[in-house]
């Protein structure tokens, strides 16, 4: 019996790691900006050079079996190449607050901006704009009905975004660093609060 040729599974798995890798590293980050049209090219180059790369290794796979050359290296690569691509193409419906604590808080509004806050001092804070969404994580703090956010955050009245938000009766109005929300509309709603 022929020994297996690791050599040549190896360097097949390169190109399906490196696109695996970028795809993962891309989608499953759970902080920072993305979306909008800069997601839109990253996807654009993940579809074109992941079909490329697909259909390439399947062709050449495909041709080492007719011929019987390395047979059973070429059916582990394309069980490889399989097990990539199923893996790559459902890290795009990821959720981004998959390993998030249960919060113990939570406003939200309605286009989109929420703010979490769990039991352990730790926030997640949502923004989104016109084609751009914004996680922020840090710690809290909580005092006199004022919700501390770190100082990490920066602000951006469009987005709702705030270091210190005011908790009164149902809604989180934000505190920026040249005055407070005054237009109703721009609260956010209690939606949750355990404390």
């Amino acid at each position: 019996m022929r020994k297996t040729n690791y050599k040549s599974i190896f360097k097949a798995f390169i190109p399906i790691g490196v696109i695996l890798f970028l795809v993962l590293k891309s989608e499953l980050r759970t902080e920072g900006s993305f979306g909008g049209l800069v997601a839109f090219f990253k996807y654009l180059f993940f579809l074109i050079s992941g079909i490329i790369v697909f259909i390439y290794t399947l062709i050449k796979q495909g041709k080492n079996i007719k011929k019987g050359i390395e047979v059973r290296e070429s059916k582990i690569i394309l069980t490889i190449l399989l097990i990539s691509t199923f893996i790559a193409i459902s890290s795009f419906w990821f959720p981004k607050d998959f390993f998030d604590k249960e919060p113990e808080f939570i406003a939200k509004d309605t286009f989109g901006t929420e703010l979490k806050l769990m039991k352990d001092g730790k926030y997640m804070l949502r923004t989104r704009d016109y084609e751009w969404t914004t996680i922020d994580r840090g710690i809290y703090q909580i005092k006199d009905s004022i919700i501390l956010l770190d100082e990490e955050i920066k602000e951006k009245r469009w987005g709702k975004r705030a270091k210190k938000y005011m908790i009164k009766n149902k809604n989180l109005i934000p505190i920026y660093s040249n005055g407070i929300e005054t237009d109703s509309t721009e609260f956010l709603t209690i939606k949750l609060n355990k404390n």
